[in-house]
């Protein structure tokens, strides 16, 4: 009797614990389909205010004013940091120097001056002769090939013939960039001029006006190392000579020659570079795009 007993008790214990348990599950369940429910809810809620709105004119209008002004706003911060850039820039302009080399190429000094610019990564700008190139074309091509710029100084640097009118001026440009043209590819297209002497004169009017008139761009130079002033100059009057003339300055063009007679305007390159370097400037070549300002 007290086994049935027993038996009694444990098997109205679980059935308890059974009936318990259930109803602990089932209102779990019930508050998690309630969630699920609410969530569906408010996504559909949002969907459709999402798709009203893209549908309401208004709203699109009021969507299309707040991107305007955004970008209005945006423009108005670019233009005070342009501004303020172009301020600053005036106030400590940066300082370029451009490395210009005329009457070459040569077959001694050009190759010191090519090796001293490839050692500092530093691109210049090469005002070659026409009859100097016919005698060593290789030189042009390394030149180019360094990536250098090419510029033009007539055929023969004869100032009688050359400056005796525009035609003979132009002929001779011509002659040279077809020159250039035949060693280094069709693709050759600077128009880069010097004026051997420089552009200076009054007479010289009629051929600016006539290279200009051909698409042609002329520059002439407010910096030099003095090499053309005279000959057997020294390494360091040189230097010397070019620390004069850049002073004060924030753009130089500095003129120097690479023909075989200024030798020493090669081996003095370094020192010039380092000083420059040491000054502060920055080194590009000169293009269509130059601007003294």
């Amino acid at each position: 009797m007290r086994k049935r007993r027993r038996k009694t008790k444990l098997v109205f214990f679980y059935l308890i614990l059974f009936i318990l348990m259930v109803g602990f599950l089932g209102t779990k369940l019930t508050k998690i389909n309630f969630f699920h429910e609410d969530i569906a809810f408010a996504i559909s809620l949002t969907d459709g205010q999402k798709i009203m709105g893209e549908r309401d004119p208004l709203n699109k209008e009021i969507n299309r004013r707040i991107g305007e002004e955004k970008q209005r706003k945006l423009e108005i911060e670019r233009k005070k940091i342009e501004e303020a850039e172009r301020i600053e820039n005036k106030k400590n302009p940066k300082k370029i120097a451009y490395l210009t080399f005329d009457d070459g190429p040569s077959a001694k000094s050009t190759p010191i001056i090519l090796d001293v610019l490839k050692k500092y990564d530093i691109k210049a700008t090469f005002f070659i002769v026409g009859n100097m190139v016919a005698k060593d074309p290789d030189m042009l091509k390394r030149i180019y090939n360094d990536g250098h710029q090419i510029g033009n100084h007539t055929y023969s640097h004869n100032y009688n013939h050359i400056y005796k009118n525009p035609k003979n001026f132009m002929d001779e440009i011509y002659k040279t960039e077809n020159l250039i043209k035949s060693i280094v590819g069709e693709e050759f297209d600077s128009k880069v001029i010097r004026f051997p002497g420089g552009s200076f004169e009054k007479k010289k009017d009629p051929i600016k006006k006539a290279l200009i008139e051909s698409g042609y761009r002329y520059f002439d130079w407010n910096a030099l190392n003095g090499d053309a002033e005279g000959s057997k100059f020294s390494e360091n009057y040189l230097v010397n000579r070019l620390k004069e003339t850049v002073k004060g300055k924030s753009k130089v063009v500095i003129l120097m020659h690479d023909t075989d007679p200024k030798i020493t305007t090669a081996k003095s390159l370094e020192k010039s570079i380092k000083f420059l370097l040491d000054e502060g400037y920055e080194f590009q070549i000169l293009d269509e795009n130059f601007k003294w300002e």
